[in-house]
């Protein structure tokens, strides 16, 4: 009797693909380089949070000292009730004037020359700002956030001297100009440079301009005025 071949099934081979969770996706990083990446997003995530967390410290002491120079002013008003009587500073503060140490400024959003920015304080009672200390030095020069503006520095006196369009005395002992100003440079027929102002250079320092050009301007009022 024949030796029965054998059966089918026996010489079938079949073939089990792999396991899944074994065969990496196609297109997918190696495990060395997922971990990688993964330190990578958790060390900018960490980045992030710390610019994050600056961002609203620095958000809190702004709104701190912006919180302070209200009080100051509402400090302001009530001790000087005489000099206000119809409210007018009141309303200049909502209006944009600022106030510091018993005076009040005013920073203009618009551009004029220095003759016609002096003119416009006049209009409000004020004067193109006079600077007399280091310390109003500064307060003017953060206010300015690195812009130009017109002050009431002009070198109209005597033989061209320097001196405040308010009446306050010039002393050069306790001035504040840039390292080499003034220089009085001469811009042809738009004449020499008797006008100042606080200028970028040197965190706001002063620089003399010739006064047809157009700029903002500070103007300034001490509250005590009438």
């Amino acid at each position: 009797m024949d030796m029965a071949e054998p059966d089918l099934y026996e010489r079938l081979q079949i073939h089990y693909p792999p396991s899944p969770s074994r065969v990496p996706a196609p297109g997918s990083p190696p495990a060395a380089s997922r971990w990688t990446l993964g330190t990578v997003l958790a060390v900018g995530m960490g980045v992030v949070l710390v610019a994050t967390l600056a961002t609203l410290i620095t958000l809190y002491v702004q709104g701190q000292a912006e919180l302070r120079g209200a009080q100051e002013e509402l400090v302001a008003i009530r001790a000087h009730p005489l000099s206000d009587p119809n409210g007018q500073w009141l309303q200049g503060l909502s209006l944009g004037w600022r106030y510091h140490q018993g005076k009040i400024y005013y920073l203009s959003g618009e551009g004029k020359s220095w003759h016609d920015a002096e003119a416009a304080c006049r209009f409000t009672k004020s004067h193109l700002a006079s600077i007399t200390s280091s310390e109003e030095q500064e307060y003017l020069a953060r206010e300015a956030r690195g812009g130009s503006y017109w002050i009431g520095l002009t070198a109209m006196g005597p033989n061209g001297s320097w001196q405040w369009v308010d009446g306050t005395a010039y002393s050069k002992a306790q001035s504040f100009w840039a390292p080499g100003q003034p220089d009085n440079t001469d811009h042809g027929h738009w004449g020499q440079e008797s006008c100042g102002q606080i200028h970028p250079v040197r965190n706001g320092l002063w620089n003399d301009h010739n006064c047809n050009f157009s700029f903002p301007w500070i103007c300034k009022r001490d509250l005590s005025m009438p």
